[in-house]
């Protein structure tokens, strides 16, 4: 019997022209109706998915910054923050980088040093609240996410550059244009795992979707793992099952079929 359902956003959850399900408010509430726990898990903050998902349903729990930050009816589950000094050494690096730009992410907000347009137009796909300031290192913030935006591709010219700080802080794929750097072992797959203990539910009571690299761990923290047909080659190896595409409503469909809706 499935007890907790974790779905991605982005290429997974969402349709390509930025659209939910038209039926995800009914599914959500006949998954409440039998005490099936739904979740969003995202790279986006729980800001942002507060302001799209509360509306549907006051019963979501959010995995907001790829794990590192989960929230449910109000309350804080969990809360993982990056030592400051790693933040500023990764901030240095990022301004190294040509069209790569830094954004500092804590509970309460973003930071980031830049208004280049381009940039910001990025930004605000994905962070409802943000601060422009004049130097990232002075903040005095509880960091829980540190991202790269790179304009220029992410897991071809970013990625590199971070490999040698892979053992201090947990390195992420998160979109073409996104690097998401979080707490060392800290992933949506650890978020996951702190609901299955907090509330005793197994791997197989577990279902999963996702489509791109920071749903990897995800996937193996669950039995029920589905990989979109529009996922990363990558993503689909680890999963045990694959749906339709994002377009084509696969999160829906399956759960539907999955949980007799």
């Amino acid at each position: 019997m499935i007890k907790f359902i974790a779905t991605d956003i982005d290429g997974t959850l969402l349709h390509s022209d930025q659209t939910l399900p038209n039926d995800l408010p009914q599914v959500i509430n006949k998954l409440h109706e039998q005490n099936i726990l739904f979740s969003v898990a995202s790279g986006r903050p729980y800001l942002t998915l507060k302001q799209s998902f509360e509306s549907l349903n006051p019963n979501i729990v959010y995995i907001a910054d790829n794990g590192s930050h989960v929230v449910y009816q109000g309350k804080e589950v969990a809360v993982h923050a990056i030592d400051n000094t790693i933040v500023k050494e990764l901030i240095h690096i990022t301004r190294t980088l040509p069209c790569a730009y830094s954004v500092v992410c804590t509970t309460n907000g973003a930071y980031v040093e830049s208004d280049e347009p381009a940039f910001l137009h990025e930004l605000e796909k994905y962070y409802v609240k943000y601060t422009v300031v004049e130097d990232l290192t002075k903040l005095n913030e509880s960091v829980i996410k540190y991202t790269i935006c790179d304009l220029t591709g992410a897991e071809e010219n970013s990625y590199p550059h971070f490999l040698p700080y892979q053992e201090k802080v947990q390195l992420s794929v998160a979109g073409f244009v996104w690097l998401d750097c979080m707490q060392k072992g800290i992933n949506k797959g650890t978020a996951i795992k702190e609901i299955q203990d907090l509330y005793q539910i197994t791997e197989e009571e577990c279902m999963a979707f996702g489509d791109y690299l920071n749903d990897l761990e995800m996937m193996q923290s669950v039995y029920y793992s589905y990989a979109m047909a529009n996922a990363h080659e990558d993503l689909k190896k680890v999963s045990r099952f694959e749906t339709v595409s994002n377009d084509e409503d696969g999160v829906i469909i399956t759960i539907k079929e999955m949980c007799d809706l």
